[in-house]
């Protein structure tokens, strides 16, 4: 270790109270704001830090876990996530103050990308960066110092973040005590264990417990390196109802919408983006063992835009799709979905793809071409009104794709209501995509033309077609591949009446 090391690298240390110095001098001249050093110097075994988007959030915990794994020797962290590309975020902004810094680099022993990304220290820690998979299934057997579950929200039993509390345990190969501290950091979201959580670290709160939580809620606003016209660039993509949420970080009330939290809470199967995950990243990491018919599409800030998995024989499937030109999240992005409803009244979503159209209708028709030729779908629907009137004609000619198209003028309030009961009594199975949440949490009938909502119309056209299925079986038995095109010429009357 260089003198300057054995100077400034104890700074670190929480005792010190001097994080900002030595994050400063190794982190390439980053200095945390207010709430970045709170946030590091919690003395406590249960921080959770819910943000607005843009707060900083992300390159706290960036800088945090890594002073402590420079600073403490046999440290062990994880960060986590309920998907895999949220989980390596930190691991991209880690790396970003490894490379070619010559007052870090020396201090790596190693970074390896599989079968998950890692980053080992000359000082023996260990920092890993994987997502947690159904109750934590990826993370057992394992135990940390400290853990951060990314995006927490986004479970919504809070089984998860159970598992997780327990493997913060036991002490370092040096005879130490590990920290034991799990930090929950998200967006906000209606998920009620994440809201009792934090009324527990909430001064004054009748629940509140200091001595072991502490809670700390950061705006956009107090992100002093964002600019005035970068606030308001974001305000935009917002209706007034939402910037509370979204930038604000406060809790959602969704008592408006018209599904109600609990139910849609109870549609999210975590297992769907698992077996996806788990076909796409073999432990061998062969390869040839990455098994055909999965694709997965992740964001760092919006989380799953694409899901895919593979048609199996003798299923049933039914399609829908919402035109559009826009980028995801925007208003007016398409989308395209598909369900398998074999064991209606259960329909799982087996194909997702919210698309940016970057201004063209193409990249949404190729999307929906492809998965009629993957699933060939029993009954098929797409938005056949308003300025999408055209795409009928437009798709057959350019791309020979034919559709049960609904009319959302007419049929909308039905589809809807098809789309509620589904809800309602927890037919649907879906894994947790972030923007399907906030579209279905936040949708009514009066914001129709304010907000996104793409993704729940989509829905509700699989809804209203499902309906029609066991008419276009026409038996009790699913109907071979080749009987599936007898179907659907017959129910394509049936679905417009």
């Amino acid at each position: 270790m260089k003198p300057s090391d054995q100077q400034i690298l104890p700074l670190a240390l929480r005792a010190h109270k001097q994080y900002p110095v030595a994050a400063e001098w190794y982190l390439r001249g980053w200095k945390p704001l207010p709430y970045q050093y709170a946030f590091h110097q919690f003395g406590v075994p249960n921080v959770t830090f819910i943000a607005g988007i843009a707060a900083g959030k992300t390159i706290g915990v960036a800088a945090s876990y890594m002073m402590d794994c420079m600073s403490i020797p046999y440290f062990k962290a994880l960060n986590t996530s309920v998907t895999a590309k949220q989980a390596t975020l930190v691991y991209d902004m880690m790396e970003t103050w490894i490379e070619d810094n010559p007052r870090v680099e020396p201090m790596i022993e190693a970074m390896s990308l599989r079968p998950y990304p890692s980053i080992t220290f000359k000082n023996y820690s260990h920092m890993e960066f994987r997502t947690a998979g159904t109750d934590a299934r990826f993370i057992r057997g394992s135990e940390y110092d400290r853990i951060n579950f990314d995006e927490a929200g986004l479970d919504m039993t809070g089984n998860i973040a159970k598992v997780l509390r327990g493997r913060l345990r036991g002490t370092r190969p040096d005879g130490t005590i590990r920290l034991a501290r799990f930090d929950v950091t998200t967006s906000p979201t209606d998920a009620p264990w994440l809201r009792e959580r934090a009324d527990r670290g909430t001064r004054g709160h009748p629940d509140a417990d200091l001595r072991l939580y502490r809670f700390m809620r950061v705006e956009t606003y107090d992100n002093t390196h964002l600019t005035q016209l970068q606030i308001e660039a974001m305000e935009a993509d917002y209706p007034p109802e939402m910037i509370d949420v979204e930038m604000r970080g406060k809790f959602p009330d969704y008592g408006y919408s018209m599904f109600a939290s609990g139910n849609i809470r109870a549609c999210v199967d975590q297992s769907i983006y698992d077996a996806a995950y788990i076909a796409l990243n073999p432990e061998n990491d062969n390869k040839k063992d990455i098994k055909p018919g999965y694709n997965l599409g992740e964001d760092p800030r919006h989380g799953i835009f694409k899901i895919e998995l593979p048609w199996i024989p003798g299923h049933v499937y039914v399609q829908g799709g919402d035109p559009g030109t826009e980028n995801f999240p925007k208003r007016s992005a398409g989308v395209v979905m598909v369900f398998d409803v074999t064991d209606m009244p259960i329909k799982k979503l087996v194909y997702f793809d919210w698309i940016s159209g970057k201004g063209s209708y193409n990249p949404f028709l190729q999307s929906y071409k492809y998965a009629l030729k993957k699933y060939d779908p029993i009954l098929k629907g797409i938005d056949n009104t308003g300025t999408q009137k055209a795409l009928d004609e437009l798709a057959f000619e350019n791309h020979g794709i034919q559709t049960d198209g609904l009319n959302f003028g007419s049929e909308k309030q039905s589809m809807l209501n098809a789309l509620s009961l589904d809800i309602g009594n927890h037919r649907l199975r879906f894994p947790p995509i972030q923007g399907l949440l906030k579209q279905l949490g936040t949708y009514t009938v009066a914001l129709d033309k304010k907000i996104a909502q793409d993704i729940v119309m989509t829905m509700a056209e699989i809804s209203h077609l499902s309906r029609y299925v066991p008419a276009a079986r026409g038996d009790k038995d699913p109907p071979t591949k080749k009987s599936n095109h007898r179907s659907r010429q017959r129910t394509t009357r049936s679905s417009r009446r």
